[in-house]
């Protein structure tokens, strides 16, 4: 399948969302990700190659690679699994990433890698003037924010002529959910989240857009979505039909703030679902399943 698009971590979530938009587009794709995921709906299928194999192994790594024109890089080890074993974490989010570079720099240093990092790498904002910006200093409170610092340097360092770094915002997953407990912030802190679609736009038109080339992106929801922790709080309850009072908060501020997304926006064009659409979503969600 030569000149297809490798999306690491295609099995997931937002991978599989991504694998069907770049099919709708006419792109053909490879799925890398862990023997143990559910690969059903992507096998089998023309437009899709469905490759497993292990992130941390470099000759899983240098097969999934191999002729393909373009990468989305999702592979990595989460909250709250990344914070649970360091070095398993940096073996994954970083060594992952390592092998990536390598196996493009020696067969494709013309493609285009897109690398999926999180806004938490700014770490606590909360006593800044808002929104952050791209330029901020990085400064990690987290292991999973300090694995993405890392990536990020990587490519930086790296030899490639095409490298898209997303700094993604909270995801907001249009679903029915457990709360966390505790909120990942404050009751008053500065929040802005994505929609889970918006992100997966994102991500297609970094991978699509030579403009995009060489940048580092903050990938947040837009204005509708600047909000503060207790008024996301208030309508997830809302949503729930549960009294808000059972919310739980962080003590300290955690890494959430607003953020500068005006190029992001202006190049990839992804603040396609405002925060009141996201709501209507989870509105009719509930509703439907009330009504079962």
């Amino acid at each position: 399948m030569s000149d297809a698009i490798l999306v690491t971590g295609g099995a997931g979530s937002v991978g599989r969302m991504l694998v069907e938009r770049f099919v709708e587009a006419g792109q053909q794709v490879r799925v890398f990700d862990l023997p143990q995921m559910d690969f059903s709906g992507l096998e089998g299928r023309d437009d899709v190659e469905v490759q497993k194999g292990d992130i941390t192994s470099d000759d899983d790594v240098a097969a999934a690679v191999d002729g393909v024109g373009s990468a989305v890089h999702l592979a990595a080890l989460l909250p709250p699994n990344s914070e649970r074993d360091r070095d398993l974490t940096f073996r994954v989010n970083v060594g992952g990433t390592e092998k990536i570079v390598k196996a493009l720099t020696e067969t494709n240093p013309e493609a285009m890698l897109v690398f999926t990092s999180s806004i938490s790498t700014y770490g606590d904002t909360a006593a800044e003037n808002p929104p952050v910006t791209v330029d901020h200093a990085q400064s990690a409170i987290d292991i999973y924010a300090d694995s993405k610092i890392a990536g990020e340097r990587l490519l930086q360092e790296s030899s490639l002529k095409n490298t898209v770094v997303l700094r993604i915002a909270g995801i907001a997953v249009p679903a029915f959910l457990e709360p966390p407990d505790p909120w990942p912030f404050m009751v008053d802190q500065r929040v802005e989240m994505v929609h889970r679609g918006d992100v997966v736009d994102a991500l297609v038109a970094a991978a699509r857009t030579a403009e995009a080339g060489g940048k580092v992106f903050n990938i947040g929801g837009g204005p509708t979505w600047q909000l503060h922790g207790c008024d996301y709080v208030r309508d997830f309850y809302d949503f729930m039909g549960a009294p808000a009072d059972e919310a739980v908060y962080r003590d300290t501020p955690g890494w959430m703030d607003w953020y500068d997304t005006e190029e992001s926006q202006r190049i990839l064009g992804y603040q396609n679902r405002s925060y009141q659409h996201y709501s209507d979503e989870m509105r009719a969600i509930v509703e439907a399943m009330m009504a079962e």
